[in-house]
């Protein structure tokens, strides 16, 4: 018997020393991370403010938005202690669609509306921008998400539902959902009003939207499509707009009060009647 547990002893010693030559111990074990600081730019906190964490999800737009794919989560950020804010995300080695620092009212799941902002790749950017972790760069650092409390600090609800007829262009990247007290008519315009919404899914037959407002009036509630070719804000390509049940093919306005909803705020969506810019 003890020369048996010998033979076995010697045999597992070398077993273990030839799964230790077969391991490069110079790369395992790999942490794969996104780094960076949120940047907190207007406004404050709300006062039902539960969480504030920066996702990296690995599908954007998702197809289905009330169920959107992250793989990696910072945890709950320190957002009290100051305007800039470092994070560092563990994640799996992948290609990440958006990092984008999210927003969570008190009593409510998590959602993309509450996207306070993204990571674009750069401050002039208005697009989020893709985020690659691999064995040879598992680290991304420097992925800075400028933020802002307006997009959340709001005191009214517009929604309703997005039908779509015909096509989706193969290139189409992305689709917002913008709701303006008017039309506006330059990029300065575009940028400086804050009712957006980012995670509309692309490629369905229809979609709902409940966006947060302040109480006011709205006469321009528009879808706007993203293509490979657009680069700026007035190259986007209107989809259609929320009309006036009084006058169809105009603008229709939408008056709601603070504490309130405004609801079936509905647009009708044709691709055969809106002509592209080629990819």
């Amino acid at each position: 018997m003890k020369r048996t547990n010998i033979v076995i002893g010697l045999f597992t010693i070398v077993l273990l020393l030839w799964l230790g030559c077969e391991i490069d111990h110079g790369l395992y074990p790999i942490r794969y991370a996104i780094k960076g600081k949120v940047i907190f730019l207007k406004g404050e906190p709300p006062a039902n403010t539960d969480r504030v964490e920066v996702f990296a999800l690995k599908e954007f737009p998702p197809k289905d938005p009330q169920n959107f794919l992250y793989l990696g989560q910072s945890g709950p950020l320190d957002y009290q202690r100051g305007n800039e804010i470092e994070y560092d995300i563990q994640v799996s080695r992948t290609t990440y669609q958006l990092i984008g620092v999210l927003w969570k009212e008190k009593g409510q799941d998590w959602s993309l509306t509450g996207l306070l902002g993204f990571y674009t790749g750069g401050f002039q950017s208005i697009f989020p921008d893709s985020v690659v972790i691999t064995k040879e760069h598992p680290v991304a650092e420097n992925v800075n998400i400028y933020a802002n409390w307006e997009a959340v600090s709001k005191d009214a609800t517009i929604s309703g539902n997005i039908y779509y007829a015909g096509t989706w262009p193969e290139d189409t990247q992305l689709v917002l959902l913008a709701i303006y007290p008017k039309k506006p008519a330059s990029e300065f315009q575009y940028l400086m009003f804050e009712n957006v919404d980012y995670g509309q899914p692309i490629g369905v037959e229809s979609s709902s939207y409940r966006l947060k407002v302040n109480g006011g009036i709205y006469n321009y509630v528009v879808i706007y499509w993203v293509g490979k070719s657009i680069q700026k804000l007035t190259d986007l390509v209107e989809l259609g707009f929320y009309e006036s049940p009084q006058n169809p093919g105009q603008p229709g306005r939408v008056e709601v009060r603070s504490g309130s909803i405004a609801e079936q705020i509905d647009i009708y969506v044709d691709f055969n009647k809106i002509q592209f810019p080629k990819p």
